[in-house]
């Protein structure tokens, strides 16, 4: 089954034969004359830009979605000239990156595809999704690679085989979902046996649950955001980041003023830890994570001993230790499925 067939004009989606029913595991296939697949009790899935959709396009994401077509570029390593996304895609899964070529990978939450470039260039077949309208950002930049199947979808129900990968990766995505256990047992089935789970989670630190100037203040702001419409919120995060950004990067070179001013802006400073080219880029990407950080409709914190003890429970029980650290996004964890 190809996109070609669904939808002429589209380069994304070469090859559909993969996806099956979210609900009945079912395989689907496409409706004649229409841009849709029908899977089990003959229910429909729009094709829209050659994207397979299986979320309403109303849901809690919407602001994600938003984010990544307004930034669909800013935090690919192509575009950045850097290895940010692939040093910690390789930090992730514990010196296994280069090992990619052939094995058939999963990637829940993909963003605007700054993973997904990189698994691609590994010489992974990549199977792909994100819940939000982030995937056509996605599509952009990584849609005419032959080997990337990329459908709009829920973590908790996946369009794909169950037990069928030998990597499943979801990097910056489990915190913002319902329920993170939930979301983490839903990958755990995708593992095939001998297989491994790679995510990262928030890290719970007490300051993340005070208030300025003892805590953060990106919690006040949050709440602040969140209570307007949909349609102003993209426009209120800018004008805090314009209004901080200034004062932050006249004394980036400060560690005082910058912790000063961390208790009370809401706006992450990279500098210089990222190493990025020039002010607008760092710019660019305070912007984009601000907004992240601002919008998100749920926001879960895991310890890394929380998170170790959940993925000792998972059934079948890994067949090794999982690795859990604490570092870059929060917890980062790798844990292989007994073969």
């Amino acid at each position: 089954m190809s996109s070609a067939a669904i939808e002429g004009r589209s380069i994304v989606n070469s090859d559909l034969s993969r996806l099956v029913d979210p609900d009945s595991g079912e395989s689907i296939r496409p409706v004649a004359g229409a841009d849709a697949l029908v899977g089990a009790g003959g229910r429909r899935y729009p094709v829209i830009g050659g994207i397979p959709r299986f979320v309403p396009p109303e849901n809690y994401a919407l602001a994600f979605g938003l984010q990544w077509k307004r930034f669909p570029k800013t935090q690919l390593d192509s575009y950045t000239g850097l290895r940010l996304s692939e040093d910690r895609l390789a930090r992730c899964l514990r010196g296994e990156l280069g090992g990619l070529a052939g094995k058939r990978v999963l990637e829940a939450g993909s963003g605007a595809g700054r993973f997904t470039e990189v698994l691609l260039k590994y010489g992974a077949t990549v199977d792909s999704f994100d819940y939000s309208a982030a995937v056509d950002a996605n599509a952009e930049n990584n849609g005419d690679h032959p080997k990337l199947t990329l459908v709009q979808a829920d973590i908790r129900r996946i369009p794909f085989p169950q037990a069928s990968y030998d990597v499943v990766v979801c990097l910056g995505v489990l915190q913002h979902t319902p329920d993170p256990e939930q979301s983490i047992r839903c990958l755990w089935e995708m593992v095939k046996p001998g297989g491994v789970l790679v995510i990262d989670h928030y890290r719970r630190k007490l300051r993340n649950y005070l208030p300025p100037p003892i805590g953060v203040a990106g919690m006040v702001y949050r709440w602040i955001i969140l209570r307007l419409p949909g349609d102003r919120q993209f426009a209120a995060v800018k004008r805090i980041v314009d209004f901080w950004f200034p004062l932050m990067w006249r004394f980036r070179d400060s560690k005082l003023a910058q912790f000063v001013i961390a208790r009370f802006s809401p706006v992450v400073m990279y500098y210089p830890h990222f190493g990025l080219r020039d002010r607008q880029m760092y710019y660019e990407w305070m912007l984009l994570d601000t907004h992240d950080a601002m919008t998100d409709t749920y926001k879960h914190r895991r310890t890394p001993g929380q998170m170790y003890r959940f993925l000792r429970s998972l059934r079948p029980c890994p067949s090794s230790e999982p690795v859990v650290t604490a570092g870059g996004n929060g917890v980062e964890a790798f844990c292989r499925k007994p073969g």
